[in-house]
């Protein structure tokens, strides 16, 4: 590939689609050569495959992501693949926050075209009907005297490294900062039990705990649906935008049936308010198929029912769950806000340990934009 800047119109801009039929070789050989991309990133980053896409997860998002309308795009330059970009915005009744991600494979850096996939990606974004951007990009954690960039929420920073500059150059803020966390799952089994034991102790005749593999059962469907509605209500946010969603049994459904056609098994637990019935607290692992890392994803514990160490009895249970089902599954990951300082605690007690940071980068189009919210 030739050194020196490159003119954004060379660059070729291709759109992914879903194929037709399992015989529509040019959508196919599209979506793969769109994940090698994306790995190639993400492998150069993490120094292995822990953070890798499948070919599967993205065909199960463009056949069946019912609740988001999302763009990706291949980037082009010179007959090379040099970028991946993603624009998404959800499909529900008065969305505005545009999630939107450029990502330009190693070889082809310093040349410009990490702004210029940026600036075509927040087109896209407007274009689906975006007012605010936000980026979730990973970073490393700052060393110590090392120069970096710190959340406008106080909580945590990120090291001042090409990305964080590209982004405060195209006038995004950093937000917040999650912390990315791994797990030895087979250090951790020893203590497990002791953790859930007290937990359950703690939490008293009030609450009982259930775990299960696979779908929700229809029995909880209806309170887990609600649970994951509060999400976006109850999670530390920081200074970011929230879109509202409304979640139902349809909806969880939907998003379970997509999460298995991704390969991805689930691996869930709750905890249930005796007197009512009802799930108070939830957490879920995705268990790839292909032996890569678990993902610890959404924990939440309902706000009227915090302080009995029900966020610490889910986390062990499922933990446990996660060793009987898969006992050769070596390392777990997972993001929680910096300032989610009791989430963290969890954590921490667990054994998870800091290896990284994800920056929630903003910028709110209509300010910077003098008001303008359509490109």
């Amino acid at each position: 590939m030739s050194a020196g800047r490159i003119d954004p119109a060379t660059l070729e801009w291709l759109e992914l689609a879903a194929p037709a039929d399992a015989f529509d070789e040019p959508a196919l050989t599209r979506i793969h050569r769109y994940v090698a991309v994306a790995n190639a990133v993400t492998q150069a980053f993490w120094g292995d495959d822990s953070h890798d896409t499948t070919v599967g997860e993205i065909l199960a998002s463009l056949t069946g992501d019912e609740d988001e309308d999302t763009r990706r795009l291949l980037v082009v330059h010179e007959g090379r693949d040099v970028a991946r970009a993603v624009a998404s915005v959800a499909r529900e009744e008065g969305s505005s926050v545009g999630y939107v991600s450029a990502w330009v494979v190693p070889a082809a850096r310093g040349r410009g075209i990490g702004r210029a996939v940026a600036t075509r990606i927040e087109e896209v974004a407007r274009s689906i009907g975006a007012t605010t951007l936000q980026a979730w990009v990973d970073h490393r954690a700052p060393a110590e005297g090392e120069e970096a960039v710190a959340a406008v929420s106080g909580h945590g920073a990120v090291a001042a490294d090409a990305a964080a500059r590209l982004a405060l150059s195209l006038g995004y803020a950093l937000e917040q900062v999650d912390r990315i966390s791994v797990l030895d799952v087979e250090a951790a089994r020893a203590a497990l039990e002791g953790h859930r034991a007290a937990a359950l102790a703690a939490a008293g005749d009030a609450y009982a705990v259930r775990s299960w593999s696979g779908r929700t059962p229809t029995e909880l469907a209806e309170g887990l649906a609600a649970l994951h509605g509060r999400m976006v209500t109850d999670a530390p946010a920081a200074g970011l935008d929230v879109d509202d969603e409304t979640w139902d049994v349809a909806r969880l459904e939907r998003s379970e049936r997509q999460q298995e056609a991704s390969g991805l098994e689930l691996v869930q637990a709750i905890a249930i308010h005796v007197p009512t019935g009802e799930p108070v607290a939830f957490t879920w692992i995705a268990v790839p198929a292909d032996g890569r890392p678990a993902y610890q994803e959404d924990t939440l514990v309902h706000a009227e029912h915090r302080g009995h160490r029900l966020g610490m009895l889910v986390k062990a249970e499922n933990l446990l769950q996660l060793g009987r089902l898969h006992p050769d599954r070596a390392r777990i990951l997972t993001w929680n806000a910096e300032e989610n300082r009791p989430m963290l605690a969890v954590n921490e007690v667990l054994g998870f340990v800091a290896v990284g940071a994800e920056g929630g980068w903003q910028r709110r189009l209509a300010l910077l934009d003098g008001g303008a919210a359509a490109a």
